[in-house]
């Protein structure tokens, strides 16, 4: 574009140096011929065509060489825009690649994997009460297996030393489950073993969330192997479950008998 501005220039100082003019133009005069003016003298046509000519061409120059300047200038900042943009998409880059992959989600709790599922039966729930996801569901479910477990452990052993032995104040009180039934010191005695389980399970024995199900301290901390690890956890299940059905076998075979723990094992 300065090149062209220069060629433009040149044309019209060109032009406007070699047009000729007309003979009578010139004053025959000498001293107006030295000093180079034209006193009262009419210009020639050609002269105003030779200076608007001239005039365009430095006009046209000035146009030319200020597009030139704009557009230099507007390429300028369309490159200091895109180098701008470049910087920014390598910082987002870079930010992206620091930033540390998330772990990916834990898988969905699946009760088939807890504590429990030993062998012979391996995951039994032929009802369906523990679902795929439903953790909190199955906590509940837990805690209720294992509190009625230890309450039949106690009863099953209850049931076969009561016959055996007798606490003092309670000699006349019949053995088996009559002795709720008859009154007097034995049904005061249910009573309040009654209140004194509500009191542990409702004040003292209550369920940590942060803790297994089922752990509430262990106050002979006996240490390994009898902590509270998962060979005890099976260990108290399995013997609570089968605790369980010989708790309601003893009442139910003495209802149907008469007969006590004892002499149901023929003693």
């Amino acid at each position: 574009m300065a090149a062209a501005s220069l060629g433009l220039v040149a044309y019209g100082a060109s032009r406007t140096a070699f047009v000729p003019t007309a003979q009578s133009s010139v004053s025959s005069d000498p001293g107006m011929a030295l000093r180079g003016a034209v006193a009262g003298g009419a210009v020639a046509p050609g002269d105003s065509t030779t200076v608007s000519r001239g005039m365009v061409c430095v006009s046209g120059a000035m146009v030319v060489a200020a597009l030139g300047h704009a557009g230099n200038h507007r390429s300028r900042g369309v490159a200091r825009k895109a180098v701008e943009e470049l910087v920014v998409m390598d910082a987002v880059d870079d930010a992206v690649k620091a930033e540390p992959e998330a772990p990916p989600p834990p898988p969905p709790f699946n009760p088939s994997g807890e504590v429990g599922v030993t062998a012979p039966l391996g995951f039994f729930d032929p009802l369906g009460f523990s679902k795929v996801g439903d953790e909190e569901g199955f906590r509940t479910l837990r805690l209720a297996e294992i509190k009625h477990a230890r309450v039949a452990m106690m009863a099953a052993v209850g049931a076969v030393f009561q016959c055996l032995v007798h606490f003092p104040g309670f000699e006349k009180v019949p053995d088996g489950i009559g002795a709720v039934t008859s009154g007097g010191n034995g049904t005061i005695g249910f009573a309040a073993l009654f209140v004194i389980s509500g009191a542990l399970e409702l004040v003292f024995w209550k369920q940590d969330p942060n803790k297994q199900v089922g752990d509430f301290g262990n106050p002979l901390q006996p240490g390994a192997p009898l902590g509270y690890n998962t060979d005890m956890r099976n260990f108290e299940l399995n013997n609570g479950r089968f605790s369980m059905f010989a708790a309601i076998g003893i009442i139910a075979a003495e209802i149907v008998s008469g007969k006590t723990a004892v002499a149901q094992l023929g003693f």
